[in-house]
């Protein structure tokens, strides 16, 4: 549409794209130049596509949402999974208050505590109005599933899977999305559903706060590159799948450690292994390590096929630690990674979506001997807790307490 929009005028009508991070507006770019290249147009560019009538089409991530002098059609991506949405709303939605131009935000549900929800549900239109002229927003499925322009002239619709196999997609089976997640994830991801708090053992809104604009604000990380952080040490994590099929999809993790004692981690590069035989996911991991200078991997051997992974990468990276998850052990592991977050001290690309969907699916649970450990659910297909543990085997090289001798952190469980 936007493209359409572009080459239909005969004068300048700017097309901007704002989302979490540069990486996932580019995904926009390219989605445009293969529409352009379907009728043999060929769009180049890098943050900026310049048409032959004039326009331009912007791809902009949330750190550069700063620069006010950008004016055209505006759409912002998956907005309710940034953090400072208000912030970014007032500024960057000032690119499109001429006549004509539009205002598009359109993104899955996170949480009814972000921001963002006040805007989607009206309280914040409401708020500094008198009682008397108050309106009340109905931002339910029954509602907006057509589409319906709400007491704020602003039009809403709420699109789930199910919407879109009504009206005529054959491409996707509902019943096997229904399979590989939990009901609550499912209603989620694919329903348009909020994600009910204090559940998770990973509050989201500080898991979406530890996200940034990797292309900006890591000025070492050359994610095309052969090697993308050069000669800088990484550290990897791997949380195995089961063999059966049962268990979490397998994934790895990539973090850079911090350069200094009490510095910052980030989470450069994930990778889900699922559906690999033990030998591919193996090969995976020694693929990692001619692409990143790796000085530490844990692997986890509970099971499935951790053991057999973890005999293979000792072959080519012997300093690899096999950790077998135990209550104490998850229950370190999850501690760790709380104490680096409450501390601002990890950070991933906001396009890392999964990311943070991994670690919002892992729960506190009780066990019947009344010990506290930490769980996701690994029956068959439903968990994507894999990157989230995968993560957390890397950044436990660094043990609780061992931030510098200056630093004090206390995590409380209750």
């Amino acid at each position: 549409m936007a493209l359409r929009d572009d080459v239909a005028q005969p004068y300048q009508r700017n097309q901007i794209f704002l989302s979490a991070s540069r990486r996932q507006a580019f995904q926009f770019k390219s989605i445009i130049q293969k529409a352009a290249a379907e009728v043999d147009v060929e769009l180049k560019g890098g943050d900026k596509i310049i048409l032959s009538n004039g326009a331009e089409l912007h791809f902009l991530g949330t750190s550069a949402a700063s620069a006010q002098s950008y004016t055209g059609n505006f759409y912002f991506d998956e907005f309710f999974w940034v953090s400072r949405f208000a912030e970014l709303r007032k500024v960057a939605g000032a690119m499109a208050t001429l006549s004509g131009l539009r205002r598009t935000y359109f993104s899955t549900p996170s949480t009814e505590t972000h921001e963002a929800y006040a805007y989607w549900n009206g309280d914040r239109w409401n708020e500094k109005k008198a009682t008397r002229k108050r309106q009340r927003f109905s931002v339910d499925w029954k509602t907006l599933h057509n589409g319906l322009i709400c007491p704020d002239r602003t039009w809403r619709q709420i699109v789930t899977l199910e919407d879109v196999v009504n009206h005529g997609w054959k491409h996707t089976d509902i019943d096997e999305i229904r399979d590989e997640n939990t009901e609550d994830e499912f209603r989620n991801l694919y329903m348009c559903e909020f994600v009910r708090e204090g559940e998770s053992a990973f509050n989201l809104n500080i898991l979406i706060g530890c996200g940034v604009d990797g292309y900006d604000d890591w000025k070492d990380w050359k994610p095309f590159a052969p090697r993308p952080m050069g000669n800088r040490p990484v550290w990897i994590g791997y949380d195995a799948n089961g063999s059966s099929g049962n268990g979490d999809s397998g994934a790895v993790s990539v973090v850079v450690p911090p350069a200094v004692p009490g510095g910052r981690f980030r989470t450069v590069e994930t990778r889900r292994v699922q559906g690999l035989e033990f030998e591919e996911q193996a090969r995976v991991i020694e693929e990692f390590t001619c692409r990143y200078n790796v000085e530490h991997i844990g692997i986890d051997v509970t099971g499935g096929n951790g053991e057999a992974v973890y005999q293979i990468v000792k072959r080519f990276f012997p300093a690899a630690i096999p950790y077998t998850f135990t209550l104490s052990s998850k229950r370190s592991l999850v501690l760790k990674m709380l104490q680096i977050m409450r501390a601002g001290r990890w950070e991933y690309d906001r396009a890392e979506r999964e990311l943070v969907a991994a670690f919002n699916a892992v729960r506190k649970v009780k066990t019947p001997g009344g010990f506290i450990t930490y769980e996701t659910d690994r029956a068959r297909g439903i968990s994507h807790g894999d990157l989230a543990w995968a993560t957390m085997l890397a950044v436990i090289n660094e043990p609780i307490g061992g931030e510098g001798e200056n630093e004090r952190f206390t995590v409380m469980e209750f």
